[in-house]
This record gives C-alpha cells, structure tokens and sequence, in this order.
C-alpha cells in the first residue's frame, strides 16, 4: 500500500444518470433501457475515490450546488474517505449533473454545468497545495486550474492532468503525467493520423512529460518524455458500463507512479481498477 502519500484532486463533482441497453438510440427514437444507475460522480471525484481505494489520502478541490443532490454528492465522498473540507457549496445554482445513455459499444453523454468549480480553484492557497504530494488535474484548462498548476510548480509538487478530449497543453507543460485514450489522442492538433505510439511519443516531447493512453481491449501505452514507449496488455471482457473506467485507471496510474513502481505496474494496476469498473453499472463500487 502507498504509506503517507496525499493527492490534490482538482475537477468536477456531479451527479449521474445512466441508462443502459443494448444500443444507442437513433435521433427522435424512444428506446427502452433494460438498466439504470443514479449516484455521485464527476471524473475528479471518481478519481479521488479511486486513490483512496489505492491507499492514497484524496482531498477534493470542486464544487456542488446546496440542494439535495449536492449534499449527496458529499456524503457519497466523505463515505469514500475523499475529504472534501476545500469543496465549495454553491447557493446561486444547483449541482452539476451528467446523463449518459450507456451499452456495451458506446455511450452517449448530455452534461448540466451547475456549481462553478472555478471558485472553489481560486481559493485554494499555496499551503493548501504545499501540503500535498502530488496534484491532479481534470476538467477545461481555464486561468483557475491553471493557477493550481504554478502554485504546484512553484511549491515542488508533481502534476498529473486528465485530457479527457480536451487539448490541455496550456496547463499540462512540466507535468509528470499525462492521461487519455487513444480516441481523444488522436484529435489533439499535433497528433500523427494512424499513429497512435506515434502521437504519444511526439506529445510527451513537446510536453516534456509522460503521456499514458488507454487503448480500450488492447489495453494501455507509456510514452516517457525520454523516448521509451511501454504497451501493457488488458484481459478481453464485455463491458457492462464504460462509465468511471478511465477515472478508475488514472487514479491506479498516479497511485503505482507515486509509490515508485514501473510504468507496466502503473498501468497493470490501472487496467485491474477499470476492469473493476467497466463489469458493472456505474463508476462507484
């Protein structure tokens, strides 16, 4: 286990809807679902959870609204062992919520942005950060999240940031770590079309930092900012929910990086916690 090291996790909290069924629903059809799941969620939250379950301290930077779902949202968390004393309860909105339409090819997600997040990142001060061993980053790389990545630079702390398709090359230089899959790397602007190793290589030197892709049943890839490149393989399953699965390989990522461990353990223990996941409906355990 991972005595003693404590993660800032930085990025949304909302909550989920999710239904499932055989397919995805064509426009103006009504299909019916054969499940469905509501519970906590959010890529930053389901991260933090998950580093808790890798022996990780979390501690939570985002926002809820002060309704009913908010306050789920938080006990949810605070029963995860995340704490959450720098979460921002925001009483002019309601929380963020995120529907997804799930089946075992794809999902289809509609998201309601709710509390802003943003606030809650500007209050977060340099002890805060200091206090920490290493911070991770998810969500828009607004001026906000940005500021949390100086304050970790300049206090010595490792980042890790989540693309999660965006291009967060603004904010992600001098990160140690770099997370997405293969589909979002292939849209990056300086990605290599059918090059999957190719792009990774050529985003970890630009960025001057690891870049880790998942690679759905081909398991996942390590590009190190030094050149060498490690594919780790995953075992065949029929996915229930893809919900959380990348959140849950991040958070198994940075916990195998922060104890020392190889990038194949790294991302050995980051495909184990997807897999944990994806078997079942929802990103919560």
């Amino acid at each position: 286990m991972i005595a003693g090291k404590h993660v800032l996790v930085a990025g949304g909290t909302n909550f989920d809807i999710i239904v499932r069924a055989t397919r995805l629903p064509d426009e103006h059809e009504k299909l019916r679902g054969n499940d469905y799941a509501a519970f906590p969620g959010g890529s930053a939250a389901n991260t933090a959870l998950g580093l808790v379950k890798q022996g990780c301290t979390a501690e939570l930077v985002s926002a809820v609204g002060s309704d009913t779902l908010g306050t789920v949202c938080l006990d949810g968390l605070r029963a995860g062992g995340v704490d959450t004393s720098l979460m921002r309860v925001d009483t002019t909105t309601r929380t963020s919520m995120a529907i997804v339409l799930s089946s075992t090819t794809g999902k289809r997600m509609m998201t309601f942005a709710g509390a802003d997040r943003d606030l809650a990142f500007n209050a977060v001060t340099e002890h805060d950060v200091a206090r920490a061993d290493h911070i991770h980053l998810v969500g828009d790389p607004t001026p906000s999240l940005g500021r949390l990545a100086e304050l970790a630079h300049r206090t010595g702390r490792s980042v890790s940031v989540e693309w999660n398709g965006r291009d967060m090359s603004p904010l992600a230089r001098g990160a140690s770590l770099n997370l997405m899959n293969s589909d979002e790397a292939s849209r990056l602007p300086e990605a290599s079309p059918g090059d999957t190793a190719g792009t990774a290589q050529r985003y970890a030197k630009l960025l001057s930092g690891d870049v880790i892709l998942t690679l759905g049943s081909d398991g996942a890839l390590w590009a190190s900012s030094n050149g060498r490149l490690v594919q780790e393989p995953t075992v065949p399953v029929e996915p229930v929910d893809r919900t959380g699965g990348g959140d849950a390989f991040n958070a198994g990522v940075i916990a195998g990086w922060l104890y020392g461990e190889s990038p194949a353990q790294c991302m050995r223990r980051g495909l184990d916690a997807a897999l944990h996941v994806i078997t079942k409906t929802g990103a919560q355990p």
